[in-house]
């Protein structure tokens, strides 16, 4: 078995990583001033000037016009753009298919900005990449390239490496912003899935994911990466882990004391200790929703399972019209958490599935904030109220095909182009 990296960073005086980032080819290095700025922003969001970048979540909506099938690809479109000479772009992505993406990062290079891409290497196959190579060349000791990963492997997992998020060192007018994704970049993701992003400007999770994001670069093999960052009201997890999953051990400091609510919104859900635990809380008293869009026969055996105290978790799939499918892969609770009443997102590229934590490349982002788990809400009940109600298993069985699929299922097997 592959040497451990597991370990634990805290981002809490930031003079050891914030220099760090200098040294892997950021941006121009920090004068005095804006150094003790970066380390008195170490854990909180950077720099309390209005700028245009808005920290917080966008939703597509793929039963909406092309506006708001869009909305990500906007988002970051409009990140891309606002990227000035000099400053640095960092992509790790899964499937790369949209030209005009690779088009924006082209045209950022051609800007003078520095544009370092990591994709698995099943984006090889796409008209996209070959765009992005052109482009920016894979010479890793240039200051713009794109990577692939080894075939048949993630770039640090044995699996995939099934990242989605986009780093800026600076973008219209902010430095060190972060874009966590569950969309690949791809027609499909765009026009028939539903997905979240989630911005934030924080110098902590940027160093966190800067850190990952180099790591994948390197192609540092190992099947227990496990390496947990904590920047302030942020909690980063970075996967693949050797066994156990973080979204189990955050429901496991879930009390139902008082009326706790979780809201649960899942591509590919098949890993059965959630599904357990999500059960349990039902039972001891919390109100448990689900939305899928694929689910795991274990799993739905076990959240149909008879009695619980509201009759166990609020079920509902969502392919809709045979074709809008989920795709968000979120977690957000309501009540008491880590010994106190609280509200909590948890968010990433994971599915909830055994490859998902233990076999690809992943990242997941935590956060104790009332504010983004109020977005979050509100689009859980927009996504919950397209959803199509499951009582039993055998109304998901009868839903629509694809919905219910063996636990061991390739949760990348979908076709994503």
């Amino acid at each position: 078995m592959a040497k451990s990296l597991t370990r634990t960073v805290g981002v809490l005086a930031t003079g050891l990583l914030v220099a760090g980032v200098a040294a892997e080819g950021d941006a121009a290095p920090l004068t005095t001033g804006r150094a003790a700025a970066a380390v008195r922003a170490a854990g909180s969001d950077i720099d309390a000037q209005k700028t245009a970048v808005r920290t917080g979540p966008v939703f597509n909506t793929p039963t909406g016009g092309k506006a708001k099938q869009h909305v990500i690809a906007t988002k970051i479109a409009q990140l891309i753009s606002g990227t000035p000479k000099g400053a640095v772009i960092y992509v790790a992505m899964y499937h790369f298919s949209t030209k005009d993406l690779a088009k924006q990062l082209a045209k950022a290079k051609k800007r003078k900005v520095n544009v370092r891409v990591v994709l698995d290497y099943e984006s090889s196959r796409y008209k996209a990449y070959k765009t992005l190579k052109k482009a920016l060349g894979s010479n890793r000791k240039k200051s713009s390239w794109v990577t692939l990963c080894a075939k048949g492997r993630g770039c640090i997992g044995p699996q995939f490496n099934h990242n989605k998020f986009f780093l800026f060192s600076t973008t219209r007018g902010a430095k060190k912003v972060v874009l966590q994704t569950s969309a690949n970049a791809t027609y499909n993701s765009r026009d028939l899935q539903w997905n979240d992003a989630l911005v934030l400007r924080n110098s902590g999770v940027y160093a966190g994911y800067r850190r990952y994001f180099y790591d994948l670069a390197k192609q540092r093999h190992t099947g227990n990466y496990h390496r947990i960052v904590h920047a302030g009201r942020y909690r980063l997890d970075f996967l693949p882990w050797s066994s156990g999953d973080p979204v189990s051990q955050h429901l496991d400091m879930v009390s139902c004391a008082g009326g706790t609510r979780i809201r649960l919104v899942m591509g590919h859900f098949t890993w059965q200790p959630i599904a357990q635990r999500l059960w349990n809380l039902d039972n001891a008293g919390c109100r448990v929703q689900v939305v899928f869009g694929h689910v795991g026969q274990s799993v739905l055996k076990e959240l149909t399972r008879a009695g619980g105290r509201h009759g166990g978790p609020e079920l509902r799939y969502l392919p809709e019209n045979g074709h809008a499918y989920e795709h968000s892969k979120y977690l957000l609770v309501d009540g008491r958490y880590r010994g106190k009443k609280q509200k909590a997102i948890f968010t990433g590229s994971s599915n909830y599935t055994d490859p998902g934590f233990h076999a690809h490349d992943e990242a997941m982002i935590s956060a104790v904030d009332a504010t983004l788990e109020k977005e979050y809400v509100a689009n859980f009940g927009t996504v919950f109220a397209h959803g199509k109600p499951i009582k039993s298993a055998a109304d998901a069985r009868s839903a629509a095909p694809g919905v219910v699929e063996s636990d061991n299922a390739d949760d990348t097997g979908e076709n994503d182009n």
